[in-house]
């Protein structure tokens, strides 16, 4: 009885490391012939694309997955096609060895930019804080309680909390980039 337990510890003993030296070949390039599995990344779009907006995209899923592993190598895990205040993007989900990095693509014009980019930033913030203040202020008359800038999937936008001068709480959104106010919620 012995005899069979030992056996059979020892042949779970080998095929665990043979499955060990088989996945580590496939992480280090390939030595032992046998080829780099990598996940199967299907598009997913936004529900409420319009199919009139379907014809503006001009870049490929498969360019875009190009763009996005030029702006940052890793494994693309998730894109999804996605209609945001105007904007057709595909935002791209790719894993590096230390952490999760969204990198966008214009599904339009093809310029492509990670997450939270200072120089992407630069380029289309077009609005300052304060001039987002008086947008708000304009709208709805009141007090601003907060402000700030935030990256929304790929584009920059204020969020403004305010009150009312009836004491309504009130939340607004408004394009870093045109000023244009992108939502209105009231608390009630």
């Amino acid at each position: 009885m012995k005899k069979i337990a030992a056996a059979v510890v020892m042949a779970v003993i080998v095929g665990s490391i043979g499955f060990s030296a088989q996945a580590e070949n496939n992480v280090q390039g390939n030595s032992g012939g046998v080829q780099p599995q990598s996940p199967t990344v299907y598009l997913e779009g936004d529900d409420d694309i319009r199919a009139d907006v379907w014809k503006n995209v001009k870049i490929s899923t498969e360019e875009a997955k190009k763009r996005a592993l030029a702006a940052q190598p890793g494994t693309i895990r998730e894109i999804e096609l996605e209609w945001e205040h105007g904007l057709l993007l595909y935002k791209v989900e790719i894993k590096t060895l230390a952490k999760k990095v969204d990198v966008y693509v214009d599904a339009t014009t093809g310029e492509t930019w990670r997450k939270n980019d200072p120089q992407h930033m630069k380029k289309v913030v077009k609005i300052s804080l304060e001039e987002a203040k008086k947008i708000a202020l304009n709208n709805v008359p009141g007090t601003i309680v907060k402000a700030k800038l935030d990256e929304d999937d790929g584009q920059y936008i204020y969020e403004v909390e305010m009150r009312t001068n009836k004491w309504a709480e009130v939340e607004m959104e408004i394009s870093a980039t045109t000023g244009a106010i992108l939502d209105v919620d009231w608390d009630d």
